[in-house]
């Protein structure tokens, strides 16, 4: 069924009330008597809201995204173009005059030196730290996976007493229980006087 305009602004109305409410911490049905509806019509709007709340947070993230990674692009170019400035010859050219020799009158003497420049390590340290905060923005340099067994699961439920090692010994048998026991550091004994 279409809503007409009238229905729709009305929805986002109440919309806007239950969002209101929901964010001071109001339960559904509290919500629905505050402003008139049933409860499933606030779980209906709050699972709209939701949704709505998911899309502007990505659309969000990634346009920040977006923007900081321009801005280490024209800063990348930057560091660029400065390491290229700082590469190749420098180029001095010095004028003397010369005092005049017998017969002659005073002499200009030019000095043209070339220097070979290597390039200034500061703006590849500055291109590296552009890489680098990229790959972080865009997740490529994501933490490696850690791995978790579940003896280790085991190991910890034991250290905090959520299971005891007879526990232990009658699910795994007794060599897996003694591996896991030992490990965990616990008491060894008969635990059921514990």
């Amino acid at each position: 069924m279409a809503l007409n305009r009238d229905q729709i602004a009305d929805m986002k109305l109440r919309r806007r009330e239950v969002s209101r409410l929901y964010m001071q911490g109001l339960e559904q049905m509290e919500i629905a008597s505050e402003i008139g509806c049933s409860q499933s019509t606030v779980s209906r709007d709050l699972a709209e809201l939701r949704d709505q709340w998911m899309a502007s947070a990505l659309v969000d993230i990634n346009t920040a995204k977006a923007m900081e990674l321009g801005k280490i692009d024209a800063l990348e170019l930057e560091y660029w173009e400065a390491w290229s400035r700082s590469v190749g010859e420098s180029v001095r050219e010095t004028s003397k005059l010369s005092g005049p020799a017998k017969g002659s009158a005073e002499k200009l003497e030019k000095t043209i030196t070339k220097d070979k420049l290597a390039g200034d390590p500061r703006f590849l340290a500055g291109i590296q730290w552009c890489i680098d905060k990229r790959c972080e923005i865009l997740g490529l340099d994501s933490p490696q996976e850690v791995v978790f067994s579940w003896k280790d699961e085991i190991i910890d439920l034991l250290r905090t007493g959520a299971i005891t090692p007879d526990n232990v010994r009658n699910d795994f048998g007794e060599g897996v229980a003694i591996e896991l026991i030992e490990r965990a550091g616990v008491w060894v004994g008969d635990d059921s006087a514990t």
